[in-house]
């Protein structure tokens, strides 16, 4: 099973204190995590009371994890437009992000591991909060 992780999770690996249990889920299945483009978006544009070491742990961030970093390619915004006409047939809605990261999931075939499982309902994505 492969994972791709929601921005909520990857701003708590931020942290001066991570979770423990988000720290050994992480190393448990390291070789199964991806990461989205949206979520270096959405963390970018974040406020922070500290934007110089937020933005030099994005970019070591994303220099780490480069090849398990899903970009949105056209097959994976075909993907989302699919979803979006769905979520429109049963008066569903989702916001932009958590959509795109639905979309990019579902096209490759992820879990999406959150803190916020309840927003990824609507998708029909699979989900996992790697701390409850």
């Amino acid at each position: 099973m492969s994972f791709l992780v929601d921005t909520d999770l990857l701003s708590l690996l931020e942290r001066k204190r991570v979770p423990p249990r988000l720290t050994t889920w992480i190393q448990d299945n390291e070789a199964d995590v991806f990461l989205s483009v949206v979520s270096f978006a959405e963390l970018d544009r974040a406020p922070a009371t500290h934007k110089a070491s937020l933005a030099a742990w994005l970019a070591d961030l994303r220099r780490k994890l480069a090849p398990a970093t899903e970009e949105l390619t056209e097959p994976v915004l075909v993907r989302w437009k699919a979803l979006l006409a769905d979520l429109k047939v049963k008066n569903r809605t989702m916001t932009c992000e958590d959509s795109l990261i639905a979309a990019t999931a579902l096209f490759h075939g992820h879990t999406v591991a959150t803190r916020n499982t309840r927003h990824f309902e609507p998708a029909g994505v699979q989900t996992v909060d790697p701390l409850a």
